[in-house]
């Protein structure tokens, strides 16, 4: 064999083996990249712009094309051309839809750039909720396991949405209980302990949960049900399904699908049913026509279908859930199960659910790193701390109004999850290891804000139980060793320590009044709880003296010292009655802000003191910010008895000091009477 024949034989070899190599490596790349979701678009349909087809036809080169329309999008939106910007992140995903990044841009450009560029809230919110969409319903199904995709989604319900950063997060907020009422209905009323209303609130969604897949599984489980009961079958001999009847009346009377649409409409009818002001006079007496059914109506009334009409709207609630909002409803129920009684009508209910699924997902996927699982924890953290402040909902669908108040049930959840994250993050409760982290701090003024709460609520017991926890609690800091000291302190006193130095900020000390009168009427009167509403009004009254006390020893100037009490008001009676007229009048107060309904309702329960008070200032108000007749102010805030005497001992007063000192002698006068 001569020199030739064997470098040609070496070669030959060489090339079978690179060829065979190649093709393993292939198979195990290709088999890789499935796992690791790196697969690109290969066709294109009807509709997508032209960058798709050239990016296919590319090739190999798909790639080098994706990344200039991604340096070409990033411009765009430096640039301020957020509509543009859009249309090369929607090619980009449908070439790469496995490109995270690219889906977060697109979505943040909506919620975010695109919708504070509108005119009305109603516009910001179909941008913010375009934005909620993809996520949810296009780039998560395509990614499932990727946290940062769940980590920008969760932010987004608990930022943009539960947040008051966007001027029109009242209305998101209002979007967003109607929506899960149509789909859930509204929730039970929880008045239990914290494993009492999660159970309630788990028996109640349970059903919806386990709901079959499919129209005949609903069915073939209700003829099950029936041979056990041993219900007699029809005229012909066969089992007869109420469910199956009732479904093809709702299709071919009501002229309504099984989606969405028919939820709509029960429950409009069933708020109005419910409502307690339909029967009040001045009120309507009947539903719009744009939101009435007549053959649905008649059709609920029907009591033959009393059995049928919960087993049919479980498979509907099920499926919409499916639907339009891309959550898995067996995934909700654990998820009630493992943290507490969420209600889904609440947008950090969303954020929780978003980042908890988004590090379970996670964890099970290679190439998920700590920092990604850690900052999505942050969001699950924040997430439970928002549903402690504002997490029990109050809204009326008929009227679109909505106000939330504190919820006690998330408390414990915080610190459960608390031990699990860092756990996770790999920091120990062993205050020798460390002297600082940031779960610490956080844990730390979390429990204190709770401490406050309880403690201007006038729940003593509670207060001093998470007290207790706060000073024994093995992850606390230990770099501010006054700090340290300062929770020694018996309950009262560090209650009163910790408002001290903060109570020298005059907003701080207006704001703490405010919440505690505000609570004395929304949570007190609102809910018949006079007690509350005493204890409420003590506690705002004790703020006002401590905040007049601490700057009565920083300040020597008498004209600072008449300044610094008018901010607070002359008498308690001011600061009450200022926030009982934004209430009533319909005007905003963080995350507070009644409907005419609402309004009204806490009006007619407010004592006759109080309403003479307010009441001429109120007519003003209504008058002037809403434009209403004198008529219609009438109706749903009647003129409180005594009304005209008390005017004319008003008017008889000859300044300003004696009128105020006359309205805090009546507010008081009430206060006693209702001890």
């Amino acid at each position: 064999m001569n020199r030739d024949t064997t470098i040609q034989l070496v070669a030959l070899l060489v090339l079978v083996l690179a060829m065979a190599s190649s093709a393993m490596l292939s198979t195990a790349s290709i088999a890789e990249s499935g796992r690791a979701q790196l697969t690109y678009t290969d066709e294109a349909t009807e509709g997508d712009p032209p960058e798709v087809a050239i990016g296919i036809a590319m090739g190999a080169f798909r790639g080098l094309f994706v990344n200039y329309l991604w340096i070409r999008a990033n411009k765009l939106k430096e640039e301020g051309k957020f509509y543009e910007a859009i249309e090369l992140a929607s090619v980009i995903t449908k070439l790469q839809p496995r490109f995270p990044r690219v889906w977060g841009f697109h979505a943040w450009n909506m919620a975010y750039n695109i919708s504070v560029s509108t005119n009305t809230a109603a516009e910001r919110w179909q941008w913010v909720k375009a934005g909620i969409d993809l996520l949810r319903k296009e780039a998560i199904p395509r990614n499932p396991s990727d946290v940062v995709l769940h980590r920008e989604l969760a932010w987004t319900f608990v930022h943009k949405v539960q947040g008051y950063a966007d001027d029109a997060n009242h209305y998101y907020k209002r979007e967003i209980a109607k929506e899960w009422t149509v789909l859930l209905g509204e929730p039970p009323k929880l008045d239990g302990t914290r494993d009492q209303n999660t159970r309630t609130m788990e028996l109640w969604f349970e059903p919806v949960a386990t709901a079959p897949e499919t129209l005949d599984g609903v069915i073939e489980v209700e003829l099950a049900d029936q041979a056990a009961r041993k219900v007699p079958p029809g005229p012909d001999g066969q089992p007869v399904s109420k469910v199956r009847e009732l479904a093809d009346r709702i299709v071919k009377e009501a002229k309504l699908g099984l989606d969405v649409n028919l939820l709509h409409f029960v429950e409009l009818r069933r708020a109005w049913i419910n409502a307690w002001y339909i029967a009040e006079k001045g009120y309507t007496n009947e539903l719009k026509d744009s939101d009435r059914n007549e053959a649905l109506d008649r059709l609920m009334a029907d009591e033959s279908y009393g059995d049928a009409w919960p087993r049919l709207l479980n498979y509907v609630r099920k499926r919409a859930i499916i639907e339009t909002t891309g959550m898995e409803p067996a995934r909700m129920l654990r998820y009630i199960r493992r943290f507490g009684p969420i209600d889904w009508r609440h947008p950090a209910s969303h954020s929780l659910y978003w980042a908890a699924r988004g590090v379970e997902e996670g964890l099970e996927r290679q190439g998920t790193t700590q920092f990604d699982t850690l900052n999505t924890d942050r969001i699950m953290m924040h997430s439970i701390q928002e549903l402690f402040r504002f997490g029990t909902i109050n809204y009326d669908l008929l009227t679109n109004e909505y106000f939330a108040l504190n919820n006690f049930d998330w408390i414990d959840a915080y610190g459960d999850r608390l031990d699990e994250v860092m756990k996770r993050a790999g920091i120990v409760g062993d205050t020798e290891q460390r002297v600082y982290t940031t779960y610490g701090a956080g844990y730390e003024n979390f429990l204190k804000d709770v401490i406050r709460v309880l403690y201007r609520r006038g729940d003593l017991a509670n207060a001093e139980k998470y007290h207790s926890r706060l000073r024994n609690w093995t992850g606390l800091n230990i770099n501010d060793a006054a700090n340290l000291e300062k929770m020694k302190l018996p309950l009262a006193e560090f209650v009163k320590e910790e408002l001290k130095d903060r109570l020298s900020t005059p907003h701080v000390a207006l704001e703490e009044m405010e919440s505690a009168i505000t609570d004395a009427f929304l949570r007190g009167l609102g809910q018949r709880k006079l007690d509350v509403f005493r204890r409420q009004m003590e506690y705002a009254e004790d703020i006002r003296n401590l905040y007049l006390q601490t700057q009565s020893t920083r300040t020597t100037a008498d004209a600072e010292a008449v300044r610094m009490k008018q901010f607070v008001g002359e008498y308690f009676i001011d600061p009450v009655s200022e926030v009982l007229l934004r209430l009533l009048g319909g005007g905003n107060f963080g995350y507070y802000n009644l409907g005419p309904t609402q309004a009204s309702l806490l009006y007619r329960r407010t004592p006759e003191d109080l309403q003479r008070i307010i009441y001429d200032d109120l007519v003003n108000l209504l008058q002037r910010r809403q434009g209403l007749p004198p008529e219609a102010i009438a109706e749903m805030f009647p003129e409180p008895s005594g009304l005209a005497q008390y005017r004319e001992e008003m008017a008889k007063m000859e300044s300003a000091s004696d009128r105020a000192r006359r309205r805090q002698i009546e507010f008081m006068r009430d206060r006693n009477k209702k001890e």
